[in-house]
Formats: C-alpha cells, structure tokens, sequence
C-alpha cells in the first residue's frame, strides 16, 4: 500500500518538473547574436533615410525660383519656361546675358510647370498645356483648357506681387518662351489690367484668347523665328492678326532662326525692357 501511495504522489508531482531543461544560451552565442544586432539595426536605419531621400528627390518640385531685389522692391518679373523645361535654365538670361534696366529693385519670379502627361508622345514632362500633334499649326492641337488653368495659376502669383507692389500693375511684366510666352500673352490680353510689358518668345496668342478692354497701349514683345518647326511661323502670324496694329506690339521676325531664344533677340529683349521698365 505504501508503494501504491508513493506511485501516486508521484504521479502528482507538476509535469514540467519532468520534462527536459533548455540550457541557457552561453556567453559566447549572446556576445555574437548582440553584435550582429548591433551592426544590422545602423545599416537598416542607413537603408530607410536612403529610401525616404530617394523618394522625395523622385516627387517633381513645383516650387518656382525667385530672385530677390537687393534694394527697394519696385518691380516684379515673372517668366514661364517652355515645355519639358525648367526655370533653373532661364537665370542667366536675366542676371547675365540680358541687363535689366533695375534689377537691384526687381524681383524676378522663375515659375515652374506642372508635370503632366503630353498626347503627342504619351510622356511625362513639364508643360503649360497638352499637345497632341507637333507642329503646332492649328488651335485643334493643342489644350486651350490647360493653357486657361495655367494662367490662372500665373494670375495667383501676379495677384500676389501686386498686393506687394501697392496695386502698382504697371511695374509687373510678365512673359516665357514657347508655352510660356503662350500663356503669358493669353493672360496679358484677357485680363482686366493693364501690366507693365510682356515678352512673348517663340509662341502665339491663341486663337480663341479673348481681349479684355483696351489693350492698344499694352507693350507687348513677340519674337519669333521664321523656321520654327514648334509653332510654324505661318500660324504664328495667323494668331496675331487682330493685334499687328496695336500701337504697343513691338513684334520681331528673325530670319533663319528656328525655335530657340537666339542672341538678337536676347538683345531685343533688354531694348525692350529698358524702354518699357521705367
């Protein structure tokens, strides 16, 4: 009976008392698996700050440049660049190659197109407005809305400048190359006031723009190559038909020039500004 009853006690004993004991990790196993820890977790970090800096450098900037005034803030120049472009390529034209007239008291604003993506090639690129054939030498060829949706974003930055300027619409001039100079010629003639100049370089003003009030004394400066193969210079001329008498186009044609900003024009630019930035 005594040895039934120790059977049972034993019995009841607590199982994992039975069971095999993991032995501890040695000192030698913890040392390596800290040390390898020690060296991955810095390289993991390493790898996201790489990652998260890799995709903010891939988000396009939509953020123009802007060139302050050294002196008393008089007056504004705000310039679109062309399609699959960048401002970053138009800095030297106004702080080099062209001699502003007051550029101590001017604030040079370089805007920066959207991202969007282009019918006639189905790329991504910067641009004011959609194309869907090249040349461009009909109004079906182009996004009359989009180019009408990046002027109103212009129309936010001079509605800015002006506020600054005390309501003074005379000392902001505006103008771009290609789609910019497009854009910026479109909101010079449909808007209410009346700016100080504006530099329309290799484009048109479309078609269907609509002119706003009294644009005779607008100074408007339209260059244009006359073997453009971008905007023919055939329908550069068509476009321009209903304001070739206003008395403040200054208009250039330049003969054997293709679409790009030559040097006599840069020159004719800053004998612009100078007659018209004073």
């Amino acid at each position: 009976m005594e040895e039934e009853k120790e059977q049972k006690d034993t019995n009841l004993e607590d199982p994992m008392l039975n069971e095999e004991k993991t032995p501890p990790l040695s000192t030698k196993i913890k040392v390596i698996i800290i040390s390898v820890a020690l060296i991955l977790i810095p390289i993991l970090i390493i790898l996201i700050i790489l990652l998260v800096k890799k995709d903010d450098e891939d988000k396009p900037s939509t953020e123009p440049i802007i060139i302050n005034p050294t002196d008393n803030y008089t007056y504004c120049l705000i310039w679109l660049h062309g399609l699959d472009n960048k401002p970053e390529n138009f800095v030297d034209l106004f702080t080099k190659d062209i001699k502003l007239p007051h550029l101590n008291k001017t604030k040079i604003i370089l805007m920066r197109a959207p991202i969007m993506k282009m019918t006639y090639n189905k790329k991504k690129v910067t641009s004011w407005f959609d194309i869907s054939e090249f040349p461009i030498d009909t109004k079906d060829k182009y996004n009359f809305e989009d180019a009408k949706n990046s002027s109103n974003d212009l129309k936010k930055v001079i509605d800015e400048e002006v506020e600054l300027l005390k309501g003074h619409y005379e000392n902001i001039f505006i103008g771009g190359h290609s789609q910019g100079a497009c854009v910026s010629l479109y909101l010079a003639y449909a808007s209410d006031y009346l700016l100080g100049g504006v530099l329309g370089c290799n484009g048109i003003l479309f078609p269907q723009a609509e002119i706003n009030g009294d644009k005779d004394s607008l100074n408007v400066y339209i260059g244009h190559g006359n073997k453009d193969l971008a905007f023919p210079i055939q329908f550069h001329n068509e476009t321009l038909e209903r304001i070739e008498n206003y008395k403040g186009l200054k208009r250039y044609i330049y003969e054997g020039k293709g679409h790009a900003i030559n040097d006599q024009e840069k020159k004719d630019i800053e004998a612009f500004l100078n007659s018209t930035m004073v």
